[in-house]
C-alpha cells in the first residue's frame, strides 16, 4: 500500500534554532546515522517526497533484523528544515448538503472574497450545523457526531460540497463524511465551545510544529505503522506445536520439549526424537510388570476389606447380645416395674380424688393439663411464686376466677398428689423403659447388608442369604419383645455363631495377607519401574511429533526475525530526540504566545499560566493552571467569562504560531463575555483578518456590530452572510437582514427592491395582498429613521450594543443638527409609529399608498446627501 506521510515534496531552506547553538544541526546529523538503516531508508523517502510503503519499510526492518540489509548510512542533507509549510488556504464555500443535520440550502453558503466573514442568524437557522461541517472536514479534534436529520426517516448518505482555494489553486471538493477530514483543510482552525474546553481544561500538545519535528514525528508515525505490520506477521504465525500431555511434563524428555527454541541445535532434537527396537521392548516389559497392583496397594485394599467385616461382626454380635434371653428378661423386669407404679399411683389417686366432681383426675391427660398449668403460672401468671398459688388476691390460672377456700385446698392436694412419691416411682419405671427401647439394635435392610458385606469383599451369595436370615429373625424377635412380658412369648434367637466364626476367620485372613504384602512392599522398586515406563512413554511420544517440532523450530527462527524487527521499530530514541528538540522550539515560545495573546485581550489580571507538563512520545503537553494554588481547576475559580477568554488566549497562541496562512473559524466566541473582554476578542479577530481568512459566526447582534465597527476602523469590513429557517430545511443563505445593513444601503434596498415589489403586488394582487407588506415597510422605514438618528444625525456618538461614547472627531458634528432635521424626523418617527400599534375599528388608518412611500423614502435619502454635504464643508 502506497502512502505518503506529512512531508510532500523535498524540504528546503536553512536550519532555523530557537536559540542559536543549542542544538547543532551536525549533532542531529551524526545521531541520525546510528538509527537503524531501514529508518535512514524511510527518512530518504520522506525528503525525496516518494511514496512511503509501509509492507517494503516492514520487509526492510526484516532483512535488517537478519543482518541482510546492506547499503550505505544515510547523511540528512545541510540545511535541509526550513521554515515551513507556506501553504496559503482561504475557505470558499459549502453547498450540496445532504444527510447532514437538518441542513437543506438551496443555494451554498459563501464566504466570499473578504478576510474577514461574519455568518449571522437566529437560534435554529444552521449556523452550528456548518460549524458541525467544518470541524470534520477540517479534522478538528473532539468534533463530535455529525448526525443526520433525526425528523427524516430516510437514510442518506452524508455528503457536502466544499469549495477552497489552496496556493491560489481553486478547489471543488466532493466530501463524503464517512470519507473522514479533507487533508488539504487539516490546518484549518476551529474554535468553539467544546474546543474551549480542551484547550482550558485538559494537556493539550501543541497543533502546530516546526519542520524538523514535524520529519521525526512523520518518522514516529512511519515506525508505529510498520510495527503494526509486523505485529500483523506475528500474529498470521501460531504455534502448531502439538500440546505435551500433562504425566509428561515431569519426564526428561518432556521438560525439554518445552524448552525448544530458535536455536534448539537439529542434532539435538534428532538425538531426543530417536526410537529404537530395544526401547520398544523395554517399554512393553515394564508394562506388564507394571500391571499388576503394587504389594504396597494390595495390603491397603485388605485392611479396608477387613475394616467394613469387622464392622458388620460388632453390629451382628451387638444385635445378639441386645436381644439375648438376659436383656429380654431385663427389659421385662422394666415393664413390670412400669405397670406396678403405675397402678400404684392410680390407687392413690382415685382416694386423694374421689371426692372430685370430674371423673379422670390423675390421669395421664390431666397430669399433662396440671403441668401445663403450673408452666403458665411460673412463667406468666404469678412469677417467682411456687405453684400453686393460692395466696389472697389469688385466681384460678385456668378459668381466671377468684379462688375459693375450697378450690385452694383441692389444688394443695392436687399438687401433693402429683409430687408424691408413688408418682415419682412411676415416671421413673417410664423413663427406665424408654431408655431401654432406644438401645435396642437400629434395623438393618436387606439392601445395606448386601453394601457392607460387598465392600468387605464377602460376596458369596450363601453368606449373604444367610446373613439375611439371621437379620430378619432379630427383626421379628425385637418386634414381639415390645408386646410380650415373657421369653416364652418369643421367638428364638437366630444361630448366628457359624455366620460369626467364618467372618472372623475371613477377617484374620485379610490381615494375615496384608502382613505379607507389607513385608513384599519393603523391597519393591516400583516406583523407578513407573517412571522409567513414563520416560519410554514421552520418548516415544516425541519420535511420533518429530516433524512437528522440526516446523515449530522452523516458525520460532521466523518469530525471533520479526520479534527482532518490531525491536528495531521502537519509537523511543525518536521520541526522546523530538522532545529535547520541543523544549526548544515549541515550549517557551508557545508560552511567550500565550501570555501575548492574554495581554492583547486584556485578561492580563487573570492569574493563569501555561506550563508544560510532560513530554510523551515526543509529544510536549501543556497545561493552562491557576498560579500559586494547589488542588483547584480552573473551572472551580475563574468565572464563565474568564475561562472562556483564557480558554481563546490559549487558542490562538497555538494556531497563530503556524507558518502557512490558513482560515480561523470561531463559533459565538463572546458568549459569557462582557463588553470589555468582548471588544478585546473582536479588536484580535480583526487583526487575525489582516493576513488570513477569518470565519465568525454568531447570532449576537452585539458581536455582528461590533465586527462592523473595528473592521471599518481597520479598512477591513466584514463579508456578511444572513442563514435562516426555511420551510424546506435550515441553513439557507440570503442578503443580511435590513436591520443590520448600513442606513445608506438599507434606505437604496427599500427603494429599488421592497417598494418595487409592494407596488407590482398592488397592481397584480390587489389592497388585500399589498396591505400586510405595506405594514411590513412602515415598520422597516421606522428602524432605519431610528439607526439614522444613532449614526449620522447623532453622528455616531451613541450606539445600541456598544458601551462606549466615542467623541473624538465626531462631536463637532453635533453642532450641524438643525430645528428642520429635528422636525424632520419627529414627523417621520410620529407618522410610522402609528402603524405599529392596533388601530381603531370607526376610524382605521390606511397604509400609505406606494406614491407616498416612495416621496418619504425619497425625503430621507436627499435629507441624508444633504447632511453629509453640510458636515463635509
Amino acid at each position: 500500500m502506497g502512502w505518503k506521510y506529512a512531508a510532500k515534496g523535498k524540504l528546503s531552506g536553512t536550519w532555523i534554532f530557537l536559540r542559536e547553538g543549542k542544538m547543532p544541526e551536525q549533532a542531529l546529523r551524526e545521531w541520525f546515522q546510528e538509527r537503524p538503516k531501514w529508518l535512514q531508508a524511510v527518512a530518504r523517502k520522506i525528503i525525496d517526497g516518494k511514496s512511503v510503503d509501509l509492507d517494503e519499510i516492514a520487509d526492510f526492518t526484516l532483512k535488517e533484523a537478519m543482518g541482510k540489509f546492506g547499503g550505505a548510512n544515510f547523511l540528512l542533507p545541510l540545511g535541509l528544515f526550513g521554515v515551513g509549510d507556506k501553504t496559503t488556504l482561504r475557505l470558499g464555500s459549502i453547498g450540496a448538503i445532504e444527510g447532514i443535520n437538518a441542513l437543506a440550502p438551496k443555494s451554498p453558503l459563501d464566504f466570499g472574497k473578504h478576510n474577514l466573514a461574519v455568518i449571522y442568524g437566529l437560534n435554529g437557522s444552521g449556523k452550528s450545523g456548518y460549524v458541525r461541517i467544518l470541524k470534520h472536514a477540517c479534522g478538528a479534534r473532539q468534533p463530535g457526531e455529525l448526525h443526520p436529520n433525526v425528523f427524516d426517516h430516510q437514510l442518506t448518505e452524508q455528503k457536502s460540497l466544499i469549495t477552497y482555494d489552496k496556493d491560489g489553486e481553486s478547489i471543488s471538493y466532493d466530501w463524503v463524511v464517512a470519507d473522514g477530514p479533507i487533508a488539504d483543510l487539516c490546518g484549518v482552525d476551529i474554535f468553539d465551545t467544546q474546543c474551549g474546553r480542551i484547550y482550558a481544561s485538559g494537556e493539550n500538545e501543541v497543533s502546530y510544529e516546526p519542520p524538523v519535528l514535524s520529519f521525526l514525528s512523520d518518522l514516529i508515525a512511519v515506525s508505529e505503522d510498520v510495527g503494526n505490520r509486523l505485529d500483523i506477521r506475528i500474529a498470521k504465525l501460531p504455534s502448531t506445536k502439538p500440546k505435551l500431555p500433562g504425566n509428561f511434563s515431569t519426564t526428561d524428555s518432556g521438560r525439554w520439549f518445552n524448552s525448544i527454541t530458535a536455536k534448539t541445535p537439529d542434532e539435538t532434537i534428532t538425538q531426543h526424537c530417536e526410537w529404537t527396537d530395544g526401547n520398544e521392548t523395554e517399554l512393553g516389559d515394564l508394562q506388564k510388570r507394571l500391571a499388576e497392583k503394587s504389594p504396597k496397594d494390595q495390603a491397603r485394599t485388605l485392611r479396608t476389606q477387613k475394616k467394613h467385616l469387622d464392622s458388620l461382626i460388632d453390629t451382628l454380635e451387638a444385635s445378639n447380645k441386645a436381644l439375648s434371653d438376659e436383656n429380654c428378661n431385663i427389659f421385662f423386669g422394666l415393664k413390670k416395674a412400669l405397670d406396678t407404679t403405675k397402678a400404684a399411683a392410680t390407687a392413690a389417686a382415685e382416694q386423694v380424688f374421689q371426692n372430685a366432681p370430674l371423673e379422670g383426675i390423675g390421669t395421664d391427660v390431666w397430669k399433662q393439663l396440671w403441668e401445663k398449668a403450673r408452666q403458665f403460672s411460673e412463667q406468666e401468671a404469678y412469677k417467682e411464686i411456687q405453684f400453686p398459688n393460692v395466696g389472697e388476691d389469688a385466681r384460678c390460672v385456668l378459668c381466671q376466677q377468684p379462688l375459693g377456700d375450697e378450690a385452694k385446698e383441692c389444688l394443695h392436694s392436687f399438687e401433693d398428689f402429683v409430687r408424691g412419691a408413688l408418682e415419682a416411682e412411676a415416671k421413673e419405671a417410664e423413663t427406665a423403659l424408654q431408655k431401654a427401647i432406644g438401645d435396642l439394635p437400629a434395623e438393618q435392610t436387606d439392601e445395606k447388608l448386601r453394601e457392607k458385606l460387598s465392600a468387605g469383599g464377602w460376596n458369596e451369595d450363601e453368606i449373604t442369604d444367610s446373613l439375611i436370615v439371621i437379620f430378619e429373625a432379630f427383626k421379628a424377635r425385637q418386634s414381639e419383645l415390645l408386646e410380650a412380658y415373657s421369653i416364652d412369648e418369643l421367638s428364638e434367637l437366630p444361630e448366628s455363631v457359624q455366620w460369626l466364626e467364618a467372618a472372623r476367620a475371613k477377617s484374620a485372613g485379610y490381615e494375615k495377607s496384608a502382613l505379607q504384602y507389607d513385608e513384599d512392599a519393603k523391597g519393591d522398586n516400583r516406583e523407578q519401574l513407573e517412571a522409567r515406563s513414563l520416560e519410554l512413554q514421552a520418548n516415544k511420544w516425541l519420535n511420533q511429533q518429530q516433524k512437528s517440532i522440526q516446523a515449530e523450530k522452523k516458525r520460532l527462527i521466523q518469530l525471533d526475525f520479526l520479534e527482532e524487527a518490531k525491536r528495531l521499530t521502537n519509537t523511543k530514541a525518536l521520541s526522546r530526540k523530538k522532545g529535547e528538540l520541543a523544549e526548544l522550539l515549541i515550549t517557551e515560545a508557545f508560552v511567550q504566545r500565550f501570555n501575548d495573546e492574554l495581554k492583547r485581550l486584556r485578561a492580563g489580571n487573570i492569574n493563569v499560566e501555561l506550563a508544560k507538563t510532560k513530554t510523551t512520545k515526543g509529544r510536549v503537553l501543556h497545561k493552562l493552571r491557576l498560579c500559586g494554588t494547589r488542588g483547584c481547576g480552573l473551572e472551580d475559580v475563574l468565572s464563565e467569562g474568564e475561562f472562556r477568554i483564557i480558554a481563546i488566549a490559549a487558542f490562538l497562541a497555538d494556531v497563530a504560531g503556524k507558518a502557512g496562512v490558513t482560515p480561523f473559524v470561531f463559533d459565538d466566541p463572546i458568549s459569557s463575555l462582557d463588553q470589555d473582554y468582548e471588544e478585546a476578542v473582536v479588536q484580535r479577530l480583526v487583526d487575525l483578518a489582516n493576513d488570513r481568512q477569518v470565519i465568525v459566526f454568531t447570532h449576537r447582534l452585539s458581536l455582528l456590530s461590533l465586527i462592523q465597527d473595528y473592521g471599518k476602523k481597520a479598512d477591513n469590513e466584514p463579508h456578511l452572510i444572513c442563514v435562516r429557517q426555511e420551510s424546506w430545511g435550515v441553513g439557507e443563505p440570503g442578503d443580511t437582514p435590513l436591520s443590520v445593513k448600513k442606513p445608506e444601503k438599507a434606505l437604496n434596498y427599500l427603494l429599488d427592491h421592497r417598494l418595487t415589489f409592494a407596488s407590482n403586488v398592488l397592481k397584480k394582487m390587489g389592497k388585500e395582498n399589498y396591505e400586510w407588506i405595506a405594514k411590513a415597510m412602515c415598520s422597516e422605514f421606522r428602524i432605519l429613521l431610528e439607526r439614522l438618528i444613532e449614526s449620522d444625525l447623532m453622528a455616531d456618538v451613541v450606539q445600541r450594543y456598544r458601551r462606549a461614547v466615542k467623541t473624538v472627531g465626531k462631536l463637532h458634528r453635533l453642532s450641524l443638527i438643525t430645528d428642520n432635521d429635528c422636525k424632520l424626523f419627529d414627523e417621520m418617527m410620529t407618522k410610522y409609529s402609528k402603524f405599529e400599534h392596533s388601530q381603531p375599528v370607526e376610524a382605521p388608518v390606511q397604509m400609505p399608498q406606494p406614491e407616498e412611500f416612495k416621496r418619504d423614502f425619497e425625503t430621507i435619502k436627499q435629507w441624508r446627501a444633504e447632511f453629509v454635504k453640510r458636515g463635509a464643508q
